[in-house]
């Protein structure tokens, strides 16, 4: 059957890098639609005109349209199906994703387009979903899937979760084809379990994908990192598990194998305060691990306790201490609008900042979601009504909306703001760095920065050279070097660099489009269409290597393409 997975943010989130990016269940969903040997299109739609969203679907005419529904997305989401519904009422229009998960009988009785919701976890139920219908069986049968049938609104048995997360296909093993899809920018995050071992009060994720968390095994992990690497030429992932850290030998075997296997990987996750300790950190730290963030919401206890986090301040000053000493840096989530939130609170969470000195964080107000203790307690209470969603305005709705919510959260920016600029390792940091952790790639690569940016070129210089002596397969020293030889105006040696990386990693399109720039500064155009032209070799939609290859001639490149430099290769 031909399928159309589809997404497309709110208006607000298109310019947004993480929100405008493809819901990454929809490229497992493609991977499994596809083993299966169906023909699927994956389309984001979140820079695409409605009028150009009219013209995919006239064009692809799917028989099934699966689209990923988000709370922030979901009037989108619904007009995306009235559309597909629109030009071909026979066509199967079926919501998947946290909101239509656990808004599924008010996604069927007030939106006609919707023919089914695939509830939780979609692999299977989507697939067979897919069969019966190709079979002409009541899509009420499939386990998993909310549907409308005869003008009823029927819910099929509970589907059983996906036992072994290794057998799932690797999302990036075969995407086929694909509408408006940055692959090298998606696969960077990798999802390696699925579950949390909380219970916060304002998230949805027990309800979703069950109580407990699944893994998948660490050889399951690092080969699809090695397969990344090897076939899109990506370098620095971001683990977006809810808890990378909530099995500590799993994490461990998984640190080991990158490191014996030589990846050279640098990379980032989530975690929980009371999910890390420091020879798990110092271990993260040996296998490229350069951030950490922590869902720390409060340094109020009480707030805590009302949310559900069942930790305490004291816990996140010993993960922060813990993660300083091994010199990751430190990101936090915090969250504002609490009920029952007021000033002395509010202190308390910028003394923790104080103390705990995040290089950076986020701040966000409390918000209701569908499938969350938060909103089920408050409709419980007559507080909000239960079709709240169904309002056409905004993304999402704040718990509170009094003027201490905004006050707060300007404090607790300045607070990171501040605390960041005193959460700089030391060269003393970094030297004790040394002492626990080793040899560290990670270690020398932070400290170039740190001595760029107080104009210590030399010393920058000094250590990329030791890290290309101490690891010449590491494609990290040579990147790091040729972005100071270039800053420096030593193009020849930064060019010698690039060279270097791009015979590492053969597939890193970054590599070829400074390689391209640098050939064109220094007048050399036939060096820069050739650069340009493996570029787009790689990625034949970059930006970047269409305008290049314009200011170097090369056939195919996008006249008119502004002047001037193009994109910096960028790590992170």
């Amino acid at each position: 059957m031909k399928i159309l997975l589809a997404y497309k943010c709110h208006p607000q989130g298109a310019k947004d890098p993480f929100t405008s990016l493809l819901p990454v269940g929809l490229l497992s969903l493609n991977a499994v639609l596809r083993q299966a040997g169906h023909a699927v299109t994956l389309a984001n739609l979140s820079r695409t005109s409605w009028a150009q969203a009219r013209e995919l679907l006239q064009r692809l005419a799917p028989d099934v349209v699966g689209i990923s529904q988000f709370t922030h997305n979901r009037s989108e989401s619904i007009r995306l199906a009235s559309l597909a519904k629109e030009l071909d009422p026979a066509c199967c229009v079926v919501l998947g994703g946290p909101h239509a998960t656990h808004s599924w009988r008010e996604q069927l009785e007030r939106h006609g387009a919707v023919d089914a919701v695939v509830l939780g976890e979609g692999e299977q139920a989507l697939l067979e979903l897919v069969q019966a219908r190709a079979h002409g069986r009541p899509l009420s049968q499939v386990a998993g899937v909310a549907c409308r049938e005869g003008g009823e609104i029927a819910a099929g048995a509970p589907r059983a979760a996906v036992a072994d997360l290794d057998q799932l296909p690797l999302p990036g093993s075969d995407p086929g084809h694909t509408i408006g899809v940055d692959l090298r920018r998606q696969l960077e995050f990798v999802i390696t379990s699925r579950g949390c071992p909380a219970s916060c009060l304002f998230c949805s994720s027990p309800l979703f994908w069950g109580r407990g968390v699944r893994f998948r095994s660490p050889a399951s992990v690092v080969g699809e990192l090695r397969l990344l690497k090897e076939r899109y030429g990506l370098i620095y992932f971001s683990f977006r598990d809810d808890t990378f850290t909530a099995n500590r030998a799993r994490v461990l075997e998984i640190c080991r194998l990158i490191q014996e296997q030589r990846l050279h990987i640098l990379w980032n996750c989530q975690s929980r305060v009371n999910a890390v300790d420091e020879e798990m950190l110092v271990a993260m730290k040996r296998a490229g691990c350069e951030c950490i963030q922590f869902g720390v919401e409060s340094g109020s206890p009480e707030m805590l306790k009302a949310l559900g986090k069942k930790i305490l301040p004291a816990d996140v000053e010993r993960a922060a201490a813990a993660a300083r000493k091994a010199g990751i840096n430190l990101s936090v989530y915090l969250i504002t609008g609490i009920p029952g939130e007021g000033d002395q609170d509010l202190q308390q969470t910028v003394r923790l900042i104080e103390k705990i000195r995040p290089q950076d964080g986020q701040v966000s107000p409390l918000v209701y979601y569908p499938g969350t203790e938060l909103l089920h307690g408050a409709v419980r209470r007559h507080e909000v009504p239960a079709d709240l969603f169904e309002k056409k305005e905004g993304e999402g709705f704040l718990v509170r909306r009094d003027p201490f919510v905004e006050r707060s959260r300007q404090s607790m920016l300045k607070a990171l703001q501040k605390a960041g600029k005193k959460a700089r390792f030391s060269p003393a940091d970094f030297a004790a760095q040394r002492e626990l952790v080793g040899y560290s790639f990670v270690t020398e690569l932070l400290q170039a920065e740190a001595l760029e940016q107080e104009g210590d070129w030399e010393g920058a210089i000094r250590l990329c050279r030791g890290m290309t002596r101490q690891e010449p397969d590491n494609p990290w020293g040579w990147l790091q070097m040729a972005g100071v030889q270039e800053r420096m105006g030593d193009l020849a040696g930064a060019t010698r660099s690039y060279h270097k990386l791009a015979q590492l990693v053969p597939n890193h399109l970054p590599a070829f489009l400074a390689l391209g720039e640098l050939a064109l500064a220094q007048g050399d155009r036939a060096a820069a269409a050739r650069h340009y032209q493996r570029a787009l070799e790689l990625d034949p939609c970059d930006e970047a290597a269409l305008e290049g290859a314009a200011q170097a001639g090369v056939g195919g490149g996008k006249a008119g393409g502004k002047a001037g430099r193009v994109q910096k290769p960028m790590k992170r």
